[in-house]
């Protein structure tokens, strides 16, 4: 009894030690699972090339690999040239902007600020000179500097998570069998065959989770893509992609991708002036059918009933995982809770609220 105790408590710390790891080095986490996710999607070009035959030989996995990592780069790149003519739209809007127009608009609307600010004594400083102070500290040397060090600092990141994103992908394309051997050699031999059921059970409903996301994907954006083309929108089919990319953030992805699609519309509207805020209602509109359809049919179906969890025990886990770790953390929270479950269910089965958890779990 006291040596099954024992046991028992070990497991719990060993459970409990390795989530802390997995939050540590989550970003790490983060790329390797990524780099899993594109094994999975390239495998098929890996195999049908390791397949083509030259003198009498297959040709080897690597090539397969690079050729699936050079079919990544270039649907990237696809995808990034898409946004070309939206950003010249935009350029051109912002150059038909009237300088003068627009900073006497403003110089209207501060002094009205301030004489209800005025009016209502709320500080003893008016909103223009408020304004002015955040401006000059934003355009200071301090400010630029923090802008710039903020900038290069995004680009770095960039380039570390897709340099190794793109490296870890290569080796899990060209050994097709690389992750499973890497789980089993850190498994000890005794757990061997319940880390076996992990990865069944986690590649059965991780599987039904990321092809219910690319169902929920592509029927966001045939929805806003659709409805704005009906209503004369530019760049309704790239609107409509933003919008479903952006729905893979949890409850702050829509507000985003809707926001950004109103300004989108409103600064490259180029029809009658006097449509200019029917557009714009109509592409609210749009985006509020979209959104209605996605909360209630999309995004219940798919984060419920594909990973055999009820929608409040979703929204807690979204929440928790948003306030740890932020945009990131809502876009992993389901897979990672998943994987979570899967694994208390194979290590940590008899707890009362560990079986209340996994009960649905197959």
């Amino acid at each position: 009894m006291k040596n099954s105790t024992t046991r028992t408590i070990l497991q719990v710390l060993g459970v409990l030690l390795g989530l802390y790891a997995l939050y540590f080095f989550r970003e790490i986490v983060g790329y390797l699972l990524i780099s899993v996710a594109l094994s999975f999607a390239g495998r098929p070009i890996v195999n049908l090339i390791s397949k083509v035959k030259i003198k009498g030989h297959n040709l080897p996995s690597y090539v397969g690999a690079v050729l699936a990592l050079l079919c990544f780069i270039t649907l990237g790149s696809v995808v990034i040239a898409m946004f070309g003519p939206l950003v010249s739209a935009e350029a051109r809007a912002l150059n038909s902007l009237d300088p003068q127009q627009i900073a006497a608009t403003v110089n209207e609307w501060m002094s009205q600020a301030d004489a209800l600010s005025s009016k209502l004594n709320l500080s003893d400083q008016t909103p223009t000179g408020f304004l002015t102070n955040q401006i000059q500290s934003i355009i200071g040397l301090d400010g630029v500097g923090s802008i710039f060090s903020g900038l290069f600092g995004f680009l770095g990141s960039a380039f570390v998570a897709i340099f190794s994103i793109l490296f870890m992908t290569f080796f899990f394309l060209k050994d097709g069998n690389l992750f499973h051997k890497m789980i089993v050699t850190l498994t000890p031999n005794s757990q061997v065959e319940k880390m076996e059921h992990v990865m069944v059970s986690s590649s059965f409903l991780l599987t039904r989770y990321f092809s219910g996301l690319i169902i929920q994907i592509t029927i966001v954006t045939v929805m806003v893509s659709s409805g704005l083309a009906i209503v004369g929108s530019e760049h309704a089919l790239l609107l409509g992609f933003i919008a479903g990319i952006f729905n893979l953030i949890p409850y702050l992805g829509p507000l985003a991708s809707t926001a950004l699609g109103l300004l989108i519309v409103a600064t490259t509207y180029a029809g009658d002036p006097s449509g200019w805020g029917l557009q714009i209602l109509y592409t609210a509109i749009i985006y509020g059918i979209a959104q209605l359809v996605d909360n209630f049919f999309t995004q219940p179906f798919i984060f419920s009933n594909r990973v055999m969890a009820h929608p409040l025990e979703i929204f807690i886990v979204i929440s928790m995982a948003g306030l740890l770790g932020g945009v990131s953390g809502m876009v992993l929270a389901i897979p990672g809770y998943t994987l979570i479950r899967i694994v208390a269910r194979e290590f940590l089965s008899g707890f009362k609220f560990i079986d209340a958890l996994t009960e649905k779990i197959k």
